[in-house]
């Protein structure tokens, strides 16, 4: 879950969590979105009309997120706790308009919620609403060479491949800048996780910073990245940031009811079981 993938570019909004991409994933946030705060337009949106039937919940995956289904088994989970029916609707992988106002459209026609958003503090436009965190993902410190055990290890001059924009990105930078001259690393911005990645197995960087659940999904499906190791990120505390759904702001009673099945499903331990299972699955550590 993440919480992914593909970047949603949309008008200086690089909504996280919807259509980024560095695998998947990235769909939803590679880089960190900037003020966008004029609500969008939808052409017909005065036809669209408003929902109908209170017993579904209705929600949104896309599959460019390398989390994604991990996040569709949450909405699931949460559909149970509100004693409702879940309704997925699967976001198609096109860009016959801008991507903010396909947002926007997608919310008023297809569903409530869209899932998996990083939870970035101040990072929306005032149309969008936020449900609370149903995961915490990391950035991590990725390596091909064996010697490496933490970002400490790494000797000054060698360089870093980063995933431009993030907020691990902009902690790196800022340390780095910290350290005398002699002793800083030279950090590379790339606009995909997948770009980073691919930086490090060509040998341009000796290590790359990139997004959890794009490098799980990529290790599945390239040779080289299934190669690479997790380092620690010491001297640096790890980057983590929450994940959760994207709604629009005037539908406070239902974000409230999401945000509380939420605590729920924290509290028994339902969220945690859904993790470790895609965990598992991809090789790594709950996200």
């Amino acid at each position: 879950m993440s919480v992914f993938r593909v970047v949603l570019r949309a008008a200086g909004l690089c909504l996280a969590s919807l259509l980024a991409v560095a695998g998947p994933r990235e769909a939803h946030a590679q880089l960190e979105p900037e003020f966008y705060n004029d609500q969008p337009y939808a052409y017909g949106e005065w036809t669209m009309g408003r929902r109908v039937d209170d017993s579904q919940f209705r929600y949104c995956v896309d599959p460019r997120d390398p989390g994604f289904e991990q996040d569709g088994d949450v909405a699931e989970a949460i559909a149970r706790a509100l004693l409702l029916q879940p309704q997925r609707y699967v976001i198609p992988n096109t860009f016959e308009v801008e991507d903010l106002t396909r947002l926007y459209s997608i919310l008023l026609q297809q569903c409530d919620v869209v899932m998996g958003f990083k939870l970035i503090p101040g990072g929306y436009p005032p149309w969008v609403g936020l449900t609370r965190a149903y995961t915490q993902v990391s950035y991590l410190f990725v390596t091909a060479k064996p010697d490496l055990r933490s970002l400490g290890d790494l000797p000054p001059g060698r360089p870093i491949a980063a995933t431009g924009g993030t907020s691990a990105h902009v902690r790196l930078a800022s340390y780095n800048l910290s350290l005398a001259p002699a002793k800083r690393w030279p950090i590379f911005p790339y606009g995909t996780d997948q770009m980073a990645l691919e930086g490090l197995a060509s040998g341009a960087a000796d290590v790359a910073l990139v997004w959890d659940p794009s490098f799980r999904a990529l290790q599945k499906t390239n040779a080289a990245v299934a190669s690479f190791r997790v380092i620690a990120p010491d001297p640096l505390p790890p980057t983590t940031l929450g994940v959760g759904g994207l709604m629009l702001r005037q539908n406070t009673f239902l974000r409230n009811a999401i945000d509380q099945a939420i605590a729920a499903l924290t509290s028994d331990g339902s969220l945690a079981a859904i993790a470790a299972k895609f965990a598992a699955q991809a090789g790594g550590k709950p996200r």
